[in-house]
């Protein structure tokens, strides 16, 4: 093998390996977009369970439910 179909292999496998990051860097980036969604469902839950517990506290106080 000559020093230009080296060359011409090493710049084939360095293109291949650059696709491959590319796609990599893509593939993290939807994660962390799921992730963060995620993350908001789980304080929009805690939130709206918060607000329930603190109309069901109120109610039973109010009505003097025991």
């Amino acid at each position: 093998m000559t020093i230009k179909e080296q060359l011409a292999s090493m710049e084939a496998k360095l293109d291949h390996m650059h696709k491959d990051l590319t796609k990599n860097h893509q593939d993290i980036e939807v994660l962390k977009a799921k992730m963060n969604m995620g993350a908001g469902g789980i304080k929009a839950l805690a939130l709206f369970g918060g607000i329930v517990i603190a109309i069901t506290v109120f109610i039973t106080k109010l009505l003097g439910i025991k």
